[in-house]
């Protein structure tokens, strides 16, 4: 009876686990919950635009909207990398040329933290996406101060820079989001190990038992 009792417990407990997997097909994000998770921006309503104009967000679930952030701003910095080497090549301005040439490098290192972050997302290593999207704009700050110090920005990357760092703050706030599910998944699977070796020491105990009398 006992042993029963376990196993449908076992089941039940199984059954709450694959609710609330991140890869679950049930799982699939709402437009309420990326406005949710939108909230958690300085800018809602831009959040929320920017990632419904990618076509995947009416099918997908947390790790697929994760992906969609990333892939929006890794094209951005791709863009903006490519404008930076334009800029730097067409200027007659050697200090503008410093410049761009400056915050090309810096692109091109954030370019790189996005594609390892990618990659960590593939593989579901979410834990380790936190030091990249970190990393993205105190890189891009760098290039924001050299700009400040210019009086003319006819290139508008200023304003691009304050953009795809708003993209960096919408995937850090999706890594987020996957971390915390991750974390719950994981201590559900330790709660059912404990629960198995818990149920297994006490049959065993109660074997003991039965054998002793």
């Amino acid at each position: 009876m006992a042993s029963s009792v376990t196993y449908s417990i076992l089941i039940l407990m199984f059954i709450i686990f694959l609710s609330i997997t991140p890869s679950s097909a049930t799982n699939q994000i709402t437009d309420t919950d990326i406005k949710h998770l939108c909230s958690k921006t300085s800018n809602v309503v831009q959040c929320f635009k920017l990632l419904k104009s990618d076509h995947r967000t009416s099918n997908v679930d947390a790790k697929g909207l994760a992906e969609i952030s990333v892939d929006l701003a890794y094209n951005m910095a791709n863009k903006i990398h490519t404008q930076l080497n334009s800029f730097a090549k067409a200027t007659h301005d050697s200090h503008m040329r410093n410049i761009y040439n400056s915050c090309s490098k810096t692109y091109n290192d954030v370019i790189r933290d996005l594609e390892v972050a990618k990659q960590n997302l593939k593989l579901g290593a979410y834990e380790n996406m936190h030091v990249q999207v970190t990393d993205a704009p105190n890189e891009i700050k760098i290039c924001e101060k050299m700009l400040n110090g210019v009086s003319s920005d006819r290139a508008h990357i200023k304003k691009q820079n304050q953009e795809f760092e708003f993209l960096v703050r919408i995937v850090k706030v999706m890594f987020d989001n996957l971390s915390k599910k991750q974390e719950v998944r994981t201590m559900f699977i330790d709660l059912i190990f404990a629960f198995v070796i818990h149920s297994a020491l006490s049959q065993r105990d109660n074997s003991d038992n039965e054998t002793v009398l």
